[in-house]
């Protein structure tokens, strides 16, 4: 028996020397070589092909199935033996026929694999990948076919695009929702802004209430007295033209002229004072070189000084810039320096200067006039002061003029002071922000 068995161990071993048998030798764990024959390996490997979880076909160049895996035969919903010598072509979709034809054409020169529709005899259809390799067994040619089941993978695949859809959407939500949002914020803000405002004209407006007897007693007289001047002028000549002399019709002519331009500036200053109060839009701050607003101030006002004997000195130096509105700063200047002519006497003069204090310019107009009272310099940017009511020497006070230059000052973040003495002169402060 023993004889036997080496006889039989020894022709393998020649078989398979001559090539006669294939077989696949390997080296095993314990150091000895291991013999496997064609016969001993067929076995794990049709165990391999039938239960694999795709179907496995071997196919004649044209296409007829010449064997297949019971999984292939599973995907058909076909007995095993009913698939053999059927043509391939007969378990595509119509819609992937001539695609796969293309395949198995192109196979011939290389490995293919693309996906088809696979469709089984109860009318399901199957998304499948094809994968095509031309090979040669005993000199014929053959087409080795592994298909692949892709349902879970489109359902997968469906899945996940209706979840990226479902994203997409909430994504939009979430976009359209930040869209509201930010449209609220903005709102809010702008309510705010408009709080705000509304809060600054509520202000405005009790402030404006609080002092509007005393303001409109200010206009009152400020206003009437120049008309009844005028008016008592105009009927005078209009009476007594006939009994008057060419010089007394002169000079009440010239006192007409007087008082009329007297009129028209205070109205010029109640008018740029409601259009500081309540045109905020006509607020334009720039950089404005002060000497050249103090030169222009003098300019308008040198023929009343001259009448008056009052020198005016223009002592800022070209350096000074300041960021104001341009008219406004006229406004200023223009007030205090006439307020100034006013009530400095024949022979006095007015000198501006100004310097840089920080991020601010200080401004001083001094004058050689009459001075005023520590109770009056306490009240006189206030809409209260009775006392402007009342004549400073031969002048009328200031009155809105002096509410004007404070309130532009407010609107260019700047500040307004006075320091007086009765008869040695007065000085009045004022600063702006600094220009570059």
């Amino acid at each position: 028996m023993l004889q036997r068995k080496l006889r039989s161990a020894m022709e393998s071993v020649e078989a398979i020397k001559d090539d006669a048998i294939d077989a696949l030798v390997l080296n095993a764990r314990e150091n000895a070589v291991k013999v496997y024959t064609e016969k001993t390996a067929d076995k794990p490997y049709r165990i391999l092909i039938e239960k694999m979880h795709e179907g496995a076909l071997m196919l004649s160049e044209d296409g007829i199935i010449l064997y297949c895996n019971a999984y292939f035969a599973l995907m058909v919903n076909l007995p095993l033996e009913k698939v053999f010598g059927t043509d391939l072509i007969d378990y595509i979709d119509d819609s992937s026929k001539e695609h796969t034809d293309k395949l198995i054409s192109q196979c011939q020169v290389q490995p293919v694999n693309d996906e088809i529709i696979v469709h089984s005899g109860n009318g399901k259809k199957i998304n499948a990948l094809m994968s095509l390799n031309a090979l040669t067994l005993d000199s014929k040619p053959f087409i080795s076919a592994i298909i692949t089941d892709l349902t879970k993978q489109v359902e997968y695949q469906k899945k996940l695009i209706l979840r990226t859809k479902q994203l997409e959407e909430k994504n939009e939500e979430l976009e359209n929702a930040n869209i509201e949002l930010a449209f609220q914020i903005r709102e809010k803000k702008k309510r705010g802004k408009e709080l705000r405002i509304a809060k600054t004209d509520v202000k405005d407006l009790e402030e404006i209430n609080t002092h509007k007897d005393s303001v409109l007693a200010i206009l009152a007289h400020d206003l009437r007295s120049p008309l009844t001047g005028i008016i008592g002028i105009a009927e005078l000549l209009n009476t007594d033209t006939d009994d008057l002399k060419q010089s007394d019709v002169k000079r009440l002519l010239a006192l007409l002229l007087k008082e009329s331009t007297k009129e028209l500036s205070m109205l010029d200053n109640l008018l740029e004072w409601g259009r500081i109060k309540y045109a905020s839009e006509a607020f334009s701050p720039e950089n404005t070189v002060l000497t050249q607003s103090v030169s222009k101030v003098f300019e308008t006002l040198k023929e009343v000084a001259a009448n008056n004997r009052i020198q005016l000195m223009n002592d800022v130096t070209k350096d000074i810039i300041v960021f104001a509105d341009g008219k406004m700063v006229l406004s200023i200047l223009q007030n205090i320096v006439s307020n100034a002519i006013k009530h400095t006497p024949a022979g006095g003069k007015i000198t501006v200067t100004a310097k840089n204090t920080g991020n601010k310019v200080e401004t001083e107009v001094t004058d050689t006039g009459i001075g005023m009272s520590k109770d009056l310099t306490e009240k006189l940017f206030t809409p209260q002061m009775t006392s402007l009511l009342t004549p400073r020497g031969e002048n009328k006070g200031g009155g809105i003029g002096l509410l004007l230059v404070k309130d532009i000052l407010d609107k260019n973040s700047g500040e307004i002071w006075v320091e007086s003495e009765e008869g040695k002169g007065s000085s009045f402060y004022f600063t702006l922000l600094a220009g570059k």
